[in-house]
């Protein structure tokens, strides 16, 4: 049974079932992260016509609080380690949900800039506190599928705000309805994350690493880190996964405007079935298949992923290559390889708690997600944008240059970009049984 997690009212002690109410409840915040953070991409064309923007400019908004979750993230994993994971967490959604309000009240670029700078540091220490807090709900052979199902919160999240943005802002004529009305449930959830009582550090873990280990400082602690071999390769792939992830959720709505002339109700809708329904069935299917991977070998997990992205890499080229007329092509083979992509997440967080101890996995989560996010889901959007602007430059009809442009430009990075998600996969592939035996070892302490 899983250990006693919920403080419920009244002081009564928790049920049996409280494992799952803490992950449906963690779910629930990681729908509102997503959601919120897709936003500004549904109705991004009503924003860049308001403060006359180009795609370069684009890029850097999109990316604006990526950067500062990155930056953020490393210290807020560190924190996580050290006190409560929930509180951590807590607090960060109750103040990003707080910032996604104030971007629809804010009426200049550098308001709303600001605003969702302060999303990003409320939302980078969500994922390291949450995914070590899973770690210690279920064991590794379950992990993928527990994380999947959290997971299921971005394409859940990212669908709901594509459906339901561009109609709450044609139905309240202005884009800044949405990010009113998401910020109320954030609150209400932050109140109920920060009322979880957690497990023991390295509960679901074998009885070897029951004794934590000792502390030795924040040099040698990220010492010991850079020595987890297979590390390198996570890293990688989680910086090529966000570079074609974030491209594609910032600049396929405007796309599917542009270059496949949709209107942005229509092009909110076939945006969500391509990120949306197609990453739920790969993140519920993609989780199973893990696991039963993880019970093998550690790395069968490891391969398993990576060939996921290899088929994404493949799949997201057939799909971009689409003509005007050929809408239905885009669809299918770009939901095929954004599905294939997203089976990756659900590797992410089992794999790094697979090879780093319990006390240390909030900090090398946050350190995996700022590189992440640094490296792609800030350099993507701004890539792309800046790619766009150039393959449009000197063109006598700059409407058709910025469609052909973008277009363009997401089809030249975004299937690289898994490419080299997939390397990195492979090389964390060759490492990860030895880090794994390491970080088993009694005498492996950092």
């Amino acid at each position: 049974m899983a250990p006693s997690l919920v403080k419920p009212p009244g002081g009564r002690s928790a049920t049996p079932s409280s494992a799952g109410y803490v992950l449906g409840l963690l779910f629930v915040g990681n729908l509102l992260n997503f959601y919120d953070r897709a936003l500004p991409s549904v109705v991004l064309e009503p924003i860049k016509n308001e403060f006359g923007l180009d795609d370069t400019q684009v890029g850097i908004l999109a990316s604006a609080f990526v950067l500062v979750a990155a930056l953020a993230g490393v210290p807020l994993g560190r924190l996580a380690d050290r006190i409560p994971r929930a509180t951590v967490a807590g607090w960060g959604l109750f103040v990003w949900s707080a910032f996604t309000a104030a971007g629809g009240v804010l009426t200049t670029f550098w308001g709303f800039f600001a605003s969702r700078v302060g999303v990003g540091v409320g939302e980078s220490s969500y994922a390291p506190a949450t995914g070590s807090l899973l770690s210690d709900l279920y064991p590794s052979e379950r992990r993928s599928r527990a994380h999947s199902l959290f997971m299921l919160g971005f394409p859940i999240g990212t669908l709901l705000a594509f459906v339901t943005a561009g109609g709450l802002a044609v139905a309240f004529d202005s884009w800044r309805a949405p990010f009113l009305i998401a910020a109320v449930p954030g609150f209400v959830v932050a109140l109920l994350v920060l009322r979880i009582r957690e497990p023991e550090r390295g509960a679901a873990d074998p009885a070897r690493l029951d004794a934590p280990a000792p502390h030795r400082g924040r040099r040698q602690s990220l010492r010991s880190l850079m020595k987890v071999r297979s590390l390198y390769g996570m890293l990688l792939a989680f910086a090529g996964y966000n570079f074609a992830a974030y491209a594609i959720g910032t600049f396929l709505t405007p796309v599917l405007q542009r270059y496949y002339g949709l209107s942005l109700v229509s092009a909110g809708l076939v945006g969500g079935i391509v990120v949306g329904v197609t990453g739920l069935i790969g993140l519920v299917a993609g989780g199973r298949v893990l696991d039963q991977a993880a019970r093998k070998s550690p790395e069968a997990r490891v391969r398993v992923a990576a060939l996921s992205l290899l088929g994404a890499a493949v799949f997201s080229f057939a799909g971009l290559i689409a003509g005007q007329g050929a809408l239905w092509w885009l669809v299918v083979f770009l939901s095929l390889g954004y599905l294939l992509g997203i089976v990756y997440l659900a590797a992410a967080v089992p794999v790094v708690s697979d090879v780093i101890r319990p006390e240390q996995r909030s900090g090398a989560l946050g350190l995996l997600f700022a590189v992440g996010y640094l490296l792609g889901g800030a350099g993507g959007p701004i890539l792309v944008g800046v790619l766009s602007d150039a393959l449009a430059a000197g063109s006598a009809s700059a409407t058709e240059a910025s469609a052909q442009g973008l277009r363009t430009a997401l089809m030249i990075s975004v299937p690289l970009a898994f490419a080299v998600a997939a390397a990195g996969m492979l090389l964390a592939a060759r490492f990860v049984r030895a880090d794994r035996d390491a970080m088993l070892s009694p005498q492996n302490t950092p």
